[in-house]
């Protein structure tokens, strides 16, 4: 078999996380999102992988390269013309798939427990096969509607939601049948989408049979506040203290933790686990890191600074006297003395967040700011709930932002 990776995307929802990087790259602590993938098809034996790139594609061939050296795989890079969609980006690589295919989003946090389930599903090698989920609400999903094991179609985000089978985004299709991508036509939302190749091989006999995978088993990180879903998942996992770094004897440390090599704990921090300090981070001295929080590779979290449940990427720094509460920061990111970003409405409901001109509601109560690469307040900025803050942005001191800030903006005055 080969593997084929859709690595082309742009990831708009994921905004304005993917405006520094693409979404394959997003950091899982200290790997990126695309690892997830790879190491599936490892896990079924290919050793042969396609991977088609569009956006940034020179950062996914040279992270992808590296991966691969890791893992023992051979990679193939195909160049998609223009986004148009899933399929077509199948169509971009036909030339250099020449024999069975498994076809996964390049985007996709998946469970080493799934490799399991399809290495059983395929031992034959004689039929499609789709992946699937049973979810609380499939509206924002592929609905793949099904009849004693077989696809008939999938419908892609229908308006009726509730629970449902969601198309989850790993596909196995025998050779002779990927000319049959051919034949998907451009949908009313404009894209070619390989999902509409549910139909087409229903049409000639030859149907998706599904392998249903558990809710728990995968992600799609398809909204900025979904990373910090994904960490609570991650850092789930850890049951014990892995601490390689260096940790001062009047630290407290409760709960599990990781602490990476060359980081740095100073004196009289309290950390509560689960949580992650990447590689060179440092924090403290007197900083306190509550549940579900993942300092990453570079990050400083200084004198005063507290941190919930969240996401501070690669080299950001709150030097002092921050509050980070249920928010996720990009990397290269300065955020000066006495900024805090509010993660609760006075009203108590749930945050919603603007999403490609439409209001988004994210279904969580706390929800605080989702600011992009390399931005930089001053100090005392205050930032309200759900608010994204575009990447290379400046924040003037003593500013209140109340809702998003385009890219590469300044703000002098309070933002409405």
């Amino acid at each position: 078999m080969i593997g084929l990776v859709l690595a082309a995307g742009e990831g708009e929802r994921l905004r304005p996380f993917t405006e520094t990087r693409p979404k394959p790259l997003l950091p899982v602590l200290d790997r990126p999102l695309i690892w997830y993938p790879l190491e599936l098809l490892r896990r079924l034996g290919i050793e042969r992988i396609v991977v088609v790139v569009s956006y940034m594609a020179d950062a996914i061939r040279r992270a992808v390269t590296e991966l691969c050296n890791e893992l023992g795989m051979s990679p193939t890079f195909v160049e998609q013309r223009g986004a148009k969609g899933t399929a077509w980006a199948v169509k971009s690589a036909l030339d250099a798939v020449d024999d069975d295919a498994v076809i996964v989003y390049g985007d996709l946090f998946i469970e080493e427990s799934v490799a399991t389930k399809l290495r059983r599903a395929l031992e034959k090698r004689d039929k499609p096969l789709l992946t699937a989920s049973r979810v609380r609400d499939v509206s924002r999903f592929g609905a793949v509607i099904a009849e004693s094991g077989r696809v008939l179609e999938i419908v892609e985000k229908p308006r009726d939601g509730g629970p449902g089978l969601a198309n989850v985004g790993v596909y196995f299709v025998p050779h002779r049948l990927l000319e049959a991508v051919e034949s998907i036509e451009q949908s009313p939302r404009g894209e070619y989408e390989l999902t509409d190749l549910a139909k087409i091989l229903r049409e000639r006999g030859e149907p998706f049979h599904l392998v249903e995978i558990e809710e728990e088993e995968w992600l799609d990180v398809g909204y900025p506040w979904t990373i910090l879903d994904l960490y609570r998942r991650v850092l789930n996992k850890l049951s014990g203290r892995a601490i390689y770094g260096e940790v001062d004897r009047l630290t407290t440390i409760r709960g599990p933790i990781v602490v990476e090599r060359g980081a740095r704990i100073k004196g009289a921090t309290y950390i509560e686990g689960p949580a992650y300090i990447g590689e060179d981070a440092t924090v403290g001295p007197n900083a306190y890191i509550r549940p579900y929080t993942a300092i990453l590779r570079g990050a400083r979290i200084g004198f005063s600074v507290e941190v919930k449940e969240s996401v501070v990427m690669e080299h950001a720094h709150a030097a002092h006297l921050a509050y980070i509460g249920d928010s996720v920061v990009g990397e290269h990111v300065n955020l000066g003395a006495g900024t805090v970003l509010a993660n609760l409405r006075f009203d108590n409901r749930t945050v919603k967040v603007t999403i490609k001109g439409q209001r988004v509601d994210s279904g969580r109560r706390k929800l605080g700011a989702l600011i992009g690469g390399y931005v930089k307040t001053g100090i005392n900025v205050s930032i309200m709930p759900g608010v994204k803050i575009g990447s290379h942005a400046i924040i003037y001191p003593g500013v209140t932002v109340y809702r998003d800030v385009p890219p590469s903006t300044v703000v002098k005055t309070d933002w409405r």
